[in-house]
């Protein structure tokens, strides 16, 4: 889950609303984006299991879309994104309404990288025989999530000054940097799913 990188491309839809407006679209957001983050948290290992899938395999889809969305940012030159957010100022807030969910909470504040990523956390937190841990794991996880949501939402919520104040350089350099970081982390996931689908020692 990216929040800062995720707040410059959810600024664009919602350009050209006041504060007020703004503030209660990004509760909203914010609300979907917990109901899907940890939803997918209690409910992920049914869904492993009602679709046969083992946690290797997330960890090496997971991170190819990781490194995926990573390679899309960096390759971004920034052309075309002020054209964006000057259309997307004229969208009445009907149509916003409509793309609250898909595509604004989902895929783009919370993708398919986030989900596989929390699959994978998810089952990694069981200790068997221990259910005191398991929970505790589970509050740990969902914690974190609310948190690198609550980082999204003060973000959204002041993302009209705070991309002021950077500055289009600024603006920029914070993109490419958190584009390369997250990069790395889709080919450490892959790495590790890899790692334990042949059984290698690999780092």
């Amino acid at each position: 889950m990216n929040p800062i990188g995720t707040g410059f491309i959810v600024n664009g839809f919602l350009g050209g609303l006041d504060d007020i407006q703004r503030k209660i679209y990004v509760k909203k957001i914010i609300t979907n984006c917990i109901l899907t983050g940890v939803g997918s948290l209690l409910a992920g290992h049914l869904i492993l299991l009602l679709f046969g899938l083992a946690i290797p395999v997330i960890q090496l889809g997971g991170g190819i879309i990781i490194c995926k969305t990573g390679l899309e940012w960096l390759s971004d030159q920034g052309t075309g994104k002020t054209e964006k957010m000057q259309a997307m100022d004229k969208i009445n807030t009907d149509d916003i309404e409509k793309k609250l969910f898909y595509p604004i909470s989902f895929p783009i504040s919370l993708g398919p990288g986030s989900m596989s990523v929390i699959f994978t956390l998810m089952a990694s937190a069981v200790v068997k025989g221990n259910v005191l841990s398991t929970g505790l794991n589970y509050a740990i996880m969902s914690l974190a999530i609310i948190s690198l949501l609550v980082i999204l939402y003060i973000f959204l919520s002041q993302g009209t000054r705070l991309m002021k104040k950077l500055g289009r350089s600024g603006n920029i350099v914070l993109n490419k940097l958190i584009a390369f970081i997250t990069f790395c982390i889709g080919i450490q996931i892959i790495v590790t799913g890899i790692s334990k689908i042949f059984h290698l020692q690999i780092l």
